[in-house]
């Protein structure tokens, strides 16, 4: 429709410059125009491709589309179709809001594509079924912390597989959510926790005096989750961090004490000293 309008547009501007002889008047002026024209029709034409249907791209649209009824004008005055001050008049009139729907669509639109790109990337870095930080998001933490003193956590659901064998993958997931949902509670500026894979879960704290509390918590309240009765428990490891160690010696460090914590028994706290001598906590 918007081809047909500028064409029809177009041809009649063109007719009629034909009709009072101003075929004179068709020089650079009237090409640059004319290009113009085929160049706004398209745009109009290819913004229709657009499937989103955000009131910004209508307004959008309307701008293109005065500024196209402008440069029709200016074309006509060009040929002497119409008189200069007329051409002006109506090239103005057209040309002013024209430009004032553009600046107003491109700042609705500046405002959706960042909502839509923190909405991209918080989802790139959230797990789907705890609500909490994935492990993408992990990574990018221990990149942060690399030259910062802290604690890192590893902690897994002890006997996880069991519980899918006996109760069903569905109540596996109903674990995982209730033991997303607790650790969320624990999360502020100084402690991050993200779930890391599977039925593993991993915490870095930095800056805080009252680790060991902290981590003892995070157990006990894990462990009031029950399946018919029977009590969630998990295992969990911990490993110092100097602000010189690198991040991934203190995560392999942490992954030692979990699997000691597994081997005694499950249901323990371990923590990795530099001696490999490890010191375990109920």
């Amino acid at each position: 429709m918007v081809i047909s309008y500028a064409l029809t547009l177009g041809s009649v501007i063109v007719l009629l410059a034909i009709i009072k002889e101003k075929t004179s008047n068709i020089n650079v002026y009237f090409i640059i125009n004319l290009l113009t024209v085929f160049l706004l029709t398209w745009f109009i034409r290819r913004s229709f491709k657009i499937y989103l249907q955000e009131r910004h791209f209508t307004t959008f649209r309307i701008g293109l589309f005065l500024l196209l009824n402008s440069t029709l004008a200016s074309m006509a005055g060009g040929l002497k179709v119409i008189d200069r001050d007329t051409t002006a008049l109506i090239a103005a009139v057209l040309y002013a809001p024209a430009i004032l729907l553009f600046i107003y669509s491109f700042n609705n639109f500046i405002n959706f594509v960042n909502e839509r790109y923190k909405s991209v990337v918080g989802l790139s870095l959230t797990d789907e079924l705890t609500g909490l930080p994935n492990r993408r998001h992990m990574n990018l933490k221990l990149k942060e912390i690399e030259n910062t003193a802290g604690v890192i956590c590893i902690m897994d659901i002890d006997d996880f597989k069991k519980i899918n064998d006996s109760y069903g993958h569905d109540m596996g997931d109903s674990v995982l959510r209730q033991v997303g949902a607790i650790l969320k509670s624990f999360i502020d500026d100084k402690t991050f926790i993200a779930r890391s894979g599977g039925e593993e879960f991993s915490v870095i704290i930095t800056g805080n005096d009252h680790l060991n509390s902290i981590i003892e918590e995070i157990k006990n309240s894990i462990s009031l989750i029950s399946i018919e009765g029977t009590l969630v428990t998990v295992s969990i490891g911990v490993s110092e961090k100097k602000d010189h160690q690198t991040t991934s010696s203190v995560l392999s460090a942490a992954d030692s004490a979990l699997y000691q914590s597994k081997h005694n028994g499950k249901n323990k706290i371990t923590y990795y000293s530099v001696s490999k001598r490890f010191l375990e906590i109920s």
